[in-house]
This record gives structure tokens, sequence and C-alpha cells, in this order.
């Protein structure tokens, strides 16, 4: 069985693009012919957070393992309609480092995610989840 996993947050537009590259894959002209041979987990990551004003709101007390984004839905929805079956999975904290756990945790052949268009600065200040995945995955990586 080929694991693959595909991180999705809530901007629906990266997920379906990397909904799409593994259907790709997957589909009629694709490398892989028979779509049960293939594992797919759409993962999600509640970004793990501390605000302070008049009171402390952190993001374990708002984190819901079984609350998914409709983002989320919209790609199982994408890959179920392309006769894949994927897991939805739900964890908390650093995005990277939740990414990479899990695909280590399945374990996982491939991830599969959309990049974001930054600027250079925007990267260095912010930083990339992308880039994080990229150069400390043990998987292969495909970015669409």
């Amino acid at each position: 069985m080929y694991q693959i996993v595909i991180p999705v947050d809530s901007e629906q537009d990266r997920g379906t693009k990397a909904a799409q590259h593994v259907i790709d894959l997957v589909g009629e002209d694709g490398p892989i012919d028979d779509p049960d041979t293939v594992a797919v987990s759409i993962l999600n990551v509640f970004k793990e957070f501390e605000a302070r004003d008049e009171g402390i709101a952190r993001s374990e007390d708002l984190y819901d393992e079984d609350e998914f984004p409709d983002s989320v839905l919209a790609v199982r929805d994408e890959l179920t309609a392309a006769g894949i079956e994927p897991d939805l999975v739900r964890r908390h904290g650093d995005p990277a480092a939740e990414i990479i756990d899990y695909a280590n945790d399945v374990p996982a052949d491939a991830i599969v995610l959309a990049g974001r268009k930054r600027s250079a600065v925007g990267k260095a200040v912010f930083g990339s989840v992308t880039q994080d995945v990229i150069l400390n995955a043990d998987q292969a990586v495909t970015v669409v």
C-alpha cells in the first residue's frame, strides 16, 4: 500500500490543488492504475497559539479533534468522487512538526502539499510550513 499525506489548512484552493495531483496520479492516465493500492490521509493541523488580553486564550482550549474546516471536507469530497476514500486526521501544534510527525507515524511514502505565494521577506519573517516540511521530512515531498 502506497501511503500519501495531504496537509490541508483553511485555504481550500491549496488543498484542491494537492488533491487534484493525487487524483491525477491514480487516474486512468496516471502511473497508478488501481486506487485500492493507495491510502490517502488528509491532515489538518490546528495551529498552537496563546493570546493574552484581559485573560489568556489557549489553542488547546478551542481545539476539537473531530471538528474539521470546510476546506478539509471539500478535499475529502473531491477525492471520494474520484474513487479515493481518504482518512481524515486532525492534530494540534506546530503545523510543520505535526505534518512530519504524522507522516512518520503512518508511515507515509509521500507528502503532497500546495505552497503559498510569499515574498522572500515574508518567508524570513513568518517562516514557511512548506519549506520546513521539504527540509525536514524523510518522505518524498511534492509541492504543487
